[in-house]
């Protein structure tokens, strides 16, 4: 469980008060009007309203507040009692670890058939306990009583479709005639994936899927499949609100059958996706097209990368998610915990306004999957499912998760082992975390629920989190990492290296960065070409480190175009600047860069990387110059695994260390861990920051504190391809380091280059070529234009052959000659 395998509708006003912890509630409210009424009639009408109901909750609760104990020191008083979440509403989201839970995992069927009435009887049992004086006994008694009518008033306002606008809506959406029926599969977090792969392939193969029945326990202690049987089984319903998936599926173009409507299980042919080779869907197509019922084992992972298309597929995985939110049990379950956290995490007797989440895997069934995982004979490397887990505090720390906040640490700590427990939860004390376990938070009543239960309580509590942070290998982590980011939350994972399920899930983004400003007017054209090739792949998260006026024209349009700008004024900027001008005429033939005070602060921005705030989350990111365009999506798996230790970068002009750092693939918490160490020889430079050796400026400096690494791993010249060189079909992106495309097209007016021969060689070799594909990202730059129709006549061999011969020009090996190679080190400039 909790791995992955290989093979209104206006929202009420005290909504709008909910934590900013909590997630936002996708949902509509049916509040009535707020328009004047005069007649008695109205106003009674009016006083009937749920408005009313929670306002004066609301001021119950805050005597409720004035008169409970206070707690000493950092340990409140807590309780368990779901009436004090009133403030948690909540509405579809995801969070935190999946196999976490209390030491109990027995069922409890009947705990599930009285639901919230149990509930609601173990709330007024702890009003009733108190030792206090009878008047305040019988003020606390009305106001839990009170609060949790206000619970339930608040589980009516999140909007529920009701049967008859479910059947509205389906009316317009016939069911196709042929059907698809599956299973699901291991934890919760593999259930909910089996789920969007059951739809997937179902609208793939032109088919209506079948609602699955779900598992109580889906625990994995070999890698064999667990599937639903017999007494394991449980109802969709139990675990989702069904009337919400079913209506949010449907008004995305989906429908599903519940398994009441679908045909009899008799009249379906079972097939065994393990049977069908490496294409799922293309086998199930043409074999078994022509049956009017298939019904499939688990899907999960079985469709392979190249069978999923992102452009088309990314919108149902995402509805399909964001459709499956918790049942009313288990909803009030989350609002309960998560009010308990924040009062457990009370400083002063004051309630935490937030709180983090780790999800840690370090159960006896994790540390033998890993084993196992790790020695899979398939010549993947797989060398991050247990890393960081004992020293998780230091990791912590490199994701700036703060002490100050309660940190909720979930796993499943019944199958922990004690010691290893005592060892990791030690040090998290030590280190100052106030930490909180299942076993401080979870209700009574919910330590008896079934095991996939109380995952998804804690994956939805995690989703009220300020941050996340759990194991990549996880599907229950992975999942919750995808699904946060894309509501916008901050998640990351503490074990370094890939996410696995990222190529059987194409939503994961890769982060992308480059540093811009609102003065170098002239090289807009290739920003934008930059963004918009990488839109049109949607394979990355682009983010801009900016500087100067967010407001200038290319400021807005970067934000138009998806792009977070980050403003980051760097620590260091007076003291580069001081090192810089001891030597700034002498270093001005190294780089023009050195020219410009701010441009030189610009480009160093990059060294920053690992302490910009927002990519605090990432462990890596591509970083790029503005003056490139992609040619292919980009995944992190296509970097080859083992992924770098700290930086990895490419050639420049000659195929020689010290490298080009206009491309780097960042590992953020390793030069989050050097940082210090970095910034002291940066700035203990007494050449003006020229870096005899290494080159001038940040690449100078990065050559030369990661020598070692750079040497060891050099980043595939697919990524950092320049159009001086021989065109590459395979390339990932095209870098036009060296001569920009309007100095290209100014050799062809003048017949001048400051680059010697490079503008030659790009010409003789593959710039053309590449400016063919370029040029459709920028159609509106006349500059573009005139070269990209240089180009359409140099691209025929006949015109070539005549321009070669007028200007005498012929192929070279390599862009910079050997006999202008030391002049050229000592004037070129970085790009």
């Amino acid at each position: 469980m909790g791995r992955m395998r290989v093979g209104g509708s206006r929202a009420s006003r005290e909504a709008r008060a909910t934590t900013r912890t909590s997630f936002r509630d996708r949902s509509d409210s049916t509040s009535p009007s707020r328009c004047s009424q005069t007649t008695l009639r109205a106003i009674v009408n009016r006083a009937r309203t749920y408005r009313v109901h929670l306002l004066v909750s609301a001021i119950l609760l805050g005597l409720l507040y004035l008169t409970w104990p206070r707690p000493s020191g950092l340990r409140p008083i807590r309780t368990s009692d779901p009436a004090v979440a009133l403030g948690n509403k909540w509405g579809g989201g995801v969070g935190a670890g999946e196999g976490s839970g209390s030491s109990s995992t027995s069922a409890s069927t009947s705990l599930r058939r009285k639901g919230l009435a149990e509930h609601k009887a173990a709330a007024a049992a702890a009003a009733v306990s108190s030792t206090a004086p009878s008047f305040t006994t019988k003020v606390r008694q009305e106001i839990h009583h009170l609060a949790e009518q206000s619970l339930q008033a608040i589980l009516r306002t999140r909007f529920s479709p009701s049967r008859d606008d479910l059947a509205r809506l389906l009316q317009s959406l016939p069911p196709k005639q042929q059907t698809l029926r599956f299973k699901v599969c291991n934890g919760f977090a593999n259930q909910r994936l089996s789920v969007v792969y059951g739809v997937l392939l179902a609208l793939r193969l032109g088919r209506t899927p079948v609602l699955p029945v779900l598992m109580r326990d889906g625990i994995q202690r070999t890698d064999a499949t667990v599937t639903a049987h017999g007494a394991n089984k449980v109802p969709f319903e139990e675990v989702y609100d069904l009337n919400y998936f079913l209506f949010k599926l449907a008004g995305a173009g989906i429908r599903l059958l519940e398994p009441h409507e679908a045909p009899r299980p008799s009249a379906y042919t079972e097939v065994s996706l393990g049977s069908l080779g490496s294409n799922v869907s293309g086998s199930l197509a043409t074999t078994y097209g022509h049956l009017q019922h298939l019904s499939i084992d688990c899907p999960l992972f079985k469709m392979t990368p190249a069978e999923i298309n992102q452009t088309t597929d990314e919108p149902v995985i995402w509805a399909v998610l964001d459709a499956m939110r918790p049942a009313a049990l288990p909803f009030s379950y989350v609002s309960s915990m998560q009010q308990a956290i924040r009062h457990l995490g009370a400083v002063n007797g004051k309630a935490a306004t937030k709180y983090n989440f780790l999800h840690l895997r370090m159960e006896n069934d994790w540390v033998e999957h890993c084993k196992r995982w790790s020695n899979i004979p398939d010549g993947v490397v797989r060398d991050n499912c247990y890393n960081n887990t004992e020293t998780i505090d230091v990791q912590l720390r490199l994701f700036a998760f703060g002490t100050d906040v309660p940190l909720y640490v979930a796993s499943y700590w019944s199958d922990v082992d004690p010691e290893r427990a005592k060892n990791v939860m030690g040090r998290l004390v030590d280190a100052g975390y106030r930490v909180i376990t299942s076993n401080d938070v979870f209700p009574e009543a919910m330590k008896a629920e079934d095991r996939e239960i109380r995952a998804l309580v804690e994956y939805y509590v995690g989703f009220g989190a300020n941050r996340f942070i759990g194991n990549s290998v996880s599907t229950f982590a992975a999942l919750a990492l995808l699904e946060r980011r894309h509501q916008k939350l901050w998640a990351a994972y503490y074990n370094g290296g890939n996410l696995p399920v990222a190529p059987y899930l194409p939503v994961h983004k890769l982060p992308w960065v480059f540093t811009y400003n609102s003065w170098s007017a002239k090289y807009d054209y290739m920003l934008k070409a930059a963004v918009r090739s990488a839109a049109h792949f949607n394979t990355l998260q682009p983010y801009c480190i900016f500087d100067g006026n967010t407001s200038s024209p290319i400021g807005r349009w970067l934000v138009d175009n998806n792009v977070t700008l980050i403003r980051h004024v760097p620590s260091w900027r007076e003291e580069l600047l001081k090192k810089a001008q001891s030597r700034m005429k002498d270093n001005v033939q190294h780089s023009h860069l050195y020219k410009n005070p701010d441009m030189l602060v610009s480009t160093f921005q990059r060294v920053d990387l690992p302490v910009v705030p927002i990519l605090d989350q990432y462990t890596y990111v591509l970083y790029t110059d503005a003056d490139v365009y992609f040619r292919r999506p980009i995944h992190l798996d296509d970097f080859g695994l083992p992924l770098p230790r700290s930086v990895s970068m490419s050639y420049e002009f000659y195929k020689m260390f010290p490298y080009n750092a206009g491309i780097i693939m960042a590992n953020l918490p390793t030069m989050r861990r050097n940082y210090k160490a970095f910034l002291a020889m940066m700035l203990d430079n007494d050449d003006g920051l020229y870096y005899p050796n290494y080159g001038p400026a940040d690449q100078g400096i990065i050559n030369k504190f990661y020598e070692h690494d750079l040497r060891n791993q050099m980043l595939n010249q697919a990524f950092n391809t320049k159009p001086y060189n021989d065109f590459d079909p395979n390339s990932f992106l095209i870098h036009f380091h060296g001569p920009k495309p309007h100095e290209y097209l100014s050799y062809l007016d003048t017949g001048k280059c400051d680059f010697y021969s490079v503008c030659e060689q790009g010409f003789l070799k593959s710039l053309c070529q590449y400016v063919m594909e370029w040029q459709v990202y920028i159609p509106e730059e006349s500059a573009v234009l005139r070269l990209g129709d240089s180009c359409s006549w140099l691209t025929n061999p006949t015109v070539m052959s005549v321009f070669q011969k007028r200007t005498g020009l012929l192929a070279q090996t390599q862009a910079v000659p050997n006999d202008k190679r030391a002049e050229f080190t000592q004037k070129q400039r970085l790009a």
